[in-house]
C-alpha cells in the first residue's frame, strides 16, 4: 500500500489518492522547490477598485501589471484600437481563414471570415442599394418610353404628324404625369391625346386583361387631369387607313370650335 503524496491517505498502487491532491502537490511543492513559496499579496483592481488577495510567488511577484477582482471587471476593462484589431484578427484566424474583399461601394479593402461578401459595412450596402434603385427607376422609365415608341401604330404615328403640321409644341410617349405618359400631347393647348386600340376593348390573348387595361387607363386619365391637362380619346379599332386618321385629326379640330372645348 502506497501513502498520497498530498494528503497521506493510503491509496493502491499511486503516488496520489485523487486528480485534485496531484494537482495541488505538482502545482505547490514541486513549483515551490523550483520557484521558491508562494507569498499573498493584496492587489487593488484595476476596473473597480477594490482591494483583495492573491497567491504569487515572490521572485516574480507581480506576474502581471494590472489585476481584476473577477470575470466580470477584466471584461469590462477598455482596450486600445490595436488590442482590439489583435483580438479581432486572432479571433477570425482561430476559426476561417480570412478572406480579402474589395468594398463595392467606396473600394476599400477588408477582410473577412464570410464568402463572397461585396460591402465592408452596412452604411455602404445601403447606399449602394439607393443608387441602384434609382439607376432601376430611370431605366425602368426609359424602358416604358422604348416599349410605347415600339407599339405605336402607324395611324396614331401619322396623326402625331399632322398634330406637328398644326401646332408648334408637340411631344409623343412623354411620361411627364407623374410617372404616366400619354401617346400625343400638344403643349400649345394643354391636351393629351390618347390614342386606344383593339387592345383596350378586346381580350387579344390569353394572359391579356381587358379590366386591367381600362383600369390603368382611368387612372392615367386621372393623373393627367390632375395637371389640368385635357383628354382627348381615339378608338382605333383596324389597321393603318390614311382617310380614318384624317377624319379624325378634322374632328379633333372641331372640338375646339365647340364653346365647350374638348
Amino acid at each position: 500500500m502506497n501513502k498520497c503524496l498530498n494528503c497521506g491517505i493510503e491509496t493502491a498502487n499511486n503516488k496520489f489518492c485523487s486528480i485534485s491532491c496531484q494537482n495541488k502537490f505538482q502545482n505547490t511543492e514541486k513549483s515551490n522547490v523550483k520557484f521558491g513559496l508562494f507569498k499573498e499579496f493584496t492587489v487593488k483592481c484595476e476596473r473597480c477598485g477594490k482591494e483583495y488577495i492573491v497567491n504569487e510567488r515572490e521572485k516574480l511577484f507581480p506576474q502581471k501589471e494590472k489585476y481584476f477582482c473577477s470575470r466580470s471587471c477584466a471584461n469590462k476593462r477598455i482596450h486600445s484600437k490595436e488590442t482590439k484589431e489583435k483580438i479581432r484578427r486572432t479571433l477570425i484566424l482561430n476559426t476561417e481563414a480570412v478572406k480579402i474583399f474589395v468594398c463595392k461601394k467606396c473600394g476599400k479593402e477588408f477582410d473577412s471570415k464570410r464568402k463572397n461578401r461585396t460591402f465592408c459595412s452596412l452604411s455602404c450596402s445601403m447606399s449602394w442599394k439607393n443608387i441602384y434603385l434609382e439607376v432601376g427607376k430611370k431605366g425602368g422609365l426609359a424602358s416604358v418610353k422604348i416599349q410605347s415608341k415600339s407599339r405605336r401604330s402607324k395611324n396614331e404615328i401619322y396623326f402625331a404628324e399632322l398634330c406637328k403640321q398644326k401646332f408648334n409644341n408637340v411631344l409623343t410617349n412623354e411620361p411627364m404625369f407623374n410617372g404616366w405618359d400619354a401617346d400625343i400631347i400638344i403643349e400649345d393647348i394643354k391636351t393629351a391625346v390618347l390614342w386606344n386600340g383593339k387592345w383596350h376593348y378586346e381580350k387579344i390573348k390569353k394572359e391579356h386583361s381587358v379590366e386591367q387595361v381600362q383600369n390603368r387607363e382611368r387612372i392615367k386619365i386621372k393623373e393627367i387631369e390632375g395637371r389640368d391637362y385635357k383628354v382627348y380619346i381615339i378608338k382605333d379599332m383596324g389597321k393603318y387607313k390614311k382617310e380614318f386618321v384624317e377624319n379624325e385629326f378634322n374632328k379633333f379640330l372641331l372640338s375646339f370650335s365647340h364653346p365647350d372645348g374638348v
